[in-house]
């Protein structure tokens, strides 16, 4: 296993739209591979919970995310889910406004809107196709993860740029303000 170099704000790997994979590709040795490595970088690196091919100069439709607790999300179940060629086709509710970050970003924090509720499609490590519908911490992930194969980031998402702050402020926010704040 290796760590893989995280892509940054800047790169127009980015911005692009990421390539589906075929069944052929995901049953691949590199396919493998490189879902085994990101899942060690995310782990090691501690990235955060998800991390899309993109973010590690691969532009391919594959996220890997895992959650686990933590002091800022205590409730947060331990949980892994391999997306290749990851599809939402539903949204439930409105948009609503969540304290977000990046690890391309470079810490910088905003407040960026996403549904609360999701339905997805995708395709798991065997080529396998599933469907679900996704609420809460899991939405917001799947949501951000998504958005970086079709080659949006999370700062297209802010609606407010009075919102973004740097990591140092957004820990005394959250510090300050944790009952009220649930970072992702």
């Amino acid at each position: 296993m290796k760590l893989l170099k995280r892509t940054e704000f800047g790169s127009p790997i980015l911005r692009n739209v990421a390539n589906r994979l075929t069944n052929e590709e995901i049953g691949s040795k590199e396919v493998k591979e490189l879902i085994r490595d990101m899942y060690y970088t995310l782990e090691n690196k501690k990235y955060g919970v998800g991390l899309a091919a993109p973010q590690v100069g691969k532009s391919i439709e594959l996220v890997v995310i895992s959650t686990k607790p933590t002091p800022t999300r205590p409730d947060i179940k331990r949980q892994k889910l391999t997306l290749i060629n990851p599809e939402i086709t539903k949204t439930y509710s409105k948009r609503t406004g969540m304290w977000k970050a990046c690890i391309s970003g470079s810490k910088l924090y905003a407040q960026a809107s996403r549904y609360r509720k999701i339905h997805l499609k995708w395709q798991d490590e065997n080529a396998k196709i599933h469907e679900k519908d996704f609420g809460g911490f899991m939405a917001h992930v799947i949501q951000h993860e998504v958005d970086h194969l079709n080659g949006i980031l999370f700062v297209d998402r802010v609606k407010d740029p009075k919102t973004f702050i740097t990591f140092s402020e957004y820990k005394k926010l959250r510090d300050k303000e944790n009952a009220t704040i649930k970072p992702i």
